[in-house]
């Protein structure tokens, strides 16, 4: 039987409770929780698909500049790099706009800019609580962009108390390959009608060197951050919140966009590469929850917001030492969500909801003309290009003594419309309608083995850059924009089991997913793509964890992931572009409330050579596999001089200092040309850290 308790959280939790403290204690002993995958707070052993949560304790002992630092390797996850800090998570060989990324349930996709490998780049991760991913379409509940999977990053932040209270945290690090410095601060102010966070985080890293020893240009970077959270009780079972937020990153270099350049009269001679010098990404948010009188017990969830993402996309000559194209462009993003959770028995769970998003941007740039090169030609890109999406959704949850089963389904409506776009054939408006469903079964079997089954469909509308901007991109290609593009769905087949024997805990899971209407960029000519849809490409694989109690402290784990992608229009007979290779992990961990403790842990990643050659024209490189190691030490002290907890951790990563890149690395080899300063993007060698965090 379900309780209420385990789906009391509802979009709450999921957009407006980044601390879930008192929901976690309650469901301690029941086992791992998501809000994500269901909308409210949900047992992973009751969920149809795959779902992981990296926890507090993992976050903050690792060296992460990036989100993608923390997601490799996650089963089933990789990352698509074209810079240090444009790092794009990947679930199952979907990546970019295939995969929604959530900070505190706000969707970031919306926003994205022209240097698209910086999804990863908008959050600190020193402000980051814990990350909820789930596999799989998620359209049901989150609609356009979804059809991948959804990545939700939630943010520190306290709870309600009995009483008047006042903690907070700190977190100071160094490391060595980077010449690297961080630091964070927060307090939670709170009472039993009140609570206030704020908290603030500093980042600022030097360009770090390889496992040759060789520094890669131009790979360091700045990052502030600023968040303030407030909830109120207005009255018994009614809340408000009131967020805000800032993030704001400094020299963001996309390295795979460097080319040395001869003369072609567009662009000056020599090394020239596509940068930001700031982006900065703000969010006001106000939000309303409410537990309203009927028989069904209806919770109310509301959650408005503008979120505006400010950014330079700038063309830097190092002849000239100077900009040759400068754009300065906001991307605007207003939102509404509202959903209804009822309980009709206490083994049901329905969820209705509404929600409607609209982007905003016109890109204008200035390009320079020869012989000076000098940006004063005003080159209007798009004008008054925006996004508009609506959608409605239903969702309902079935806890039956042998088996839970959930099915949903969603109707949206994506509009995409603007004046003008600089190199595109009109028409320019174009509205997809978009019907998304999903099936699931979990089998309560037996402790040792609880099978579930899932099939769904979601979808992903062409972004506003797809449709209107034509563009060198940071990838060093031109792409061609097409505003009739049709939407890429995806309907995946899962089949999973998880179990416990003993001290001996796994999950697994197989799937098989069929895209149509993929949409990607085929190369036309040298230097330039058409972004086309694809008629049909098919995704497959598996994937596994496995975790062992040793003893109360002492904990191990193995994951692995195995994916093929085929590309199934028939006028590209071979793999399909950007598949991440096959890899595995195995880690050990000693963590005790005081004393030492340690985290261990190895990641093998096989070579890659199934390229997709006539797609991408030879620009998708063969990858060589390889194997790091990481080590953390720390002691952890009990409570002693003001602080509730503190501990000081060492760590070694990269320890054999390897000299690696991953797969899906947007530098092709054509561009490649280290005699002229145009480096591989390799990741970074050894690098030796210390950590101080504390809690007050």
């Amino acid at each position: 039987m379900k309780r209420r308790v385990v789906g009391h959280l509802t979009l709450a939790s999921l957009l407006a409770s980044p601390a879930l403290a008192h929901a976690q204690e309650a469901a301690q002993t029941l086992g791992t929780v998501s809000v994500t995958a269901t909308g409210y707070e949900t047992l992973i052993d009751e969920t149809p698909s795959s779902v992981t949560v990296i926890e507090a304790s993992e976050i903050r002992n690792r060296e992460a500049r990036t989100l993608g630092d923390l997601l490799r390797g996650q089963p089933g996850v990789a990352t698509a790099v074209d810079g240090s800090v444009g790092s794009d998570p990947i679930i199952r060989g979907l990546k970019r706009d295939q995969v929604l990324v959530l900070v505190d349930g706000v969707r970031i996709n919306a926003m994205q800019p022209p240097a698209r490998g910086s999804l990863a780049s908008y959050v600190n991760v020193d402000l980051i609580e814990r990350i909820e991913i789930v596999r799989g379409p998620g359209s049901v509940l989150y609609g356009a962009g979804a059809m991948g999977g959804v990545i939700n990053i939630i943010t520190r932040g306290g709870d309600f108390t009995d009483e008047p209270e006042t903690r907070g945290f700190s977190r100071l690090g160094v490391t060595s390959v980077d010449e690297g410095i961080r630091g964070a601060v927060g307090v939670t102010v709170s009472n039993d009608r009140n609570v206030l966070d704020l908290s603030t985080a500093y980042l600022n890293t030097d360009d770090y060197k390889n496992g040759d020893g060789d520094r890669l240009r131009d790979s360091g970077t700045e990052q502030n951050a600023y968040h303030l959270r407030y909830r109120g009780k207005l009255a018994p079972g009614h809340e408000v919140q009131f967020r805000a937020q800032r993030d704001e990153r400094k020299d963001v270099w996309y390295l795979a966009s460097r080319t040395f350049t001869p003369s072609d009269g567009q662009r000056p001679e020599g090394v020239n590469t596509h940068y930001t010098p700031r982006q900065t990404r703000d969010l006001l948010e106000l939000r309303y929850k409410g537990e309203l009188a009927g028989s069904w017990g209806p919770r109310i969830e509301a959650s408005i917001y503008r979120q505006e993402l400010s950014r330079g996309n700038y063309d830097w000559s190092d002849r000239l030492q100077k900009d040759y194209r400068t754009s300065d462009t906001d991307f605007t993003t207003d939102g509404l969500r509202v959903q209804t959770e009822l309980v009709p028995t206490d083994d049901q769970i329905l969820l209705v909801g509404a929600e409607a998003w609209r982007l905003q941007a016109s890109p204008v740039s200035f390009v320079g003309a020869p012989p000076n090169y000098d940006p004063v030609i005003r080159m209007p890109l798009v004008e008054n290009g925006k996004i508009e999406s609506a959608g409605v959704f239903i969702q309902h949850e079935t806890y039956l003594d042998w088996a839970t089963v959930n099915i949903g389904a969603r109707y949206d409506e994506v509009r995409g419309s603007a004046d003008a776009a600089m190199g595109v054939t009109g028409p320019l408006d174009n509205t997809d309608r978009n019907l998304s469903w999903s099936a699931g079964l979990t089998w309560h079997l037996d402790e040792a083995f609880n099978p579930y089954f899932s099939l769904s469909e979601g979808y992903r509308s062409a972004s506003l850059l797809e449709r209107y901007l034509t563009y060198p991109y940071s990838d060093g290609f031109t792409w061609q924009s097409n505003p009739q593009l049709d939407p890429e769905r995806n309907r995946t087949f899962e089949v999973g089991a998880r179990g416990q024997i003993g001290a001996t805990s796994y999950t697994v899971s197989a799937y098989e997913s069929r895209i149509r209407d993929y949409i990607g960029g085929q190369v036309t000519a040298p230097g330039f793509k058409e972004t086309i849809n694809l008629d049909e490409a098919r995704i497959h694989g598996v994937e596994a964890l496995v975790e062992h109690t040793f003893t109360d402290a002492i904990t191990g784990y193995a994951t692995g992931t195995w994916i093929r992608g085929e590309n199934r229009d028939s006028r590209f007979s071979e793999p399909l572009t950007q598949m991440p290779p096959p890899e595995a992990s195995i880690g050990l961990n000693h963590s005790v409330a005081q004393g030492w403790q340690w985290d261990a842990r190895i990641r093998a990643v096989a070579s890659q050579s199934r390229t997709a050659d006539t797609f991408t024209e030879n620009s998708e490189r063969n990858t060589s596999g390889f194997a790091t190691a990481d080590l953390a030490v720390g002691y952890r002290f009990g409570p002693s001089a003001g602080f509730r907890s503190n501990e000081i951790t060492f760590s070694v990563t990269n320890i054999a200092d390897k000299t690696y890149r991953e797969h899906v690395n947007e530098m092709t080899e054509a561009r490649l040309d280290p005699a002229n300063g145009v480096q591989d993007i390799w990741a970074p060698g050894r690098s030796f850290g210390l950590t101080w965090n504390a809690e007050f």
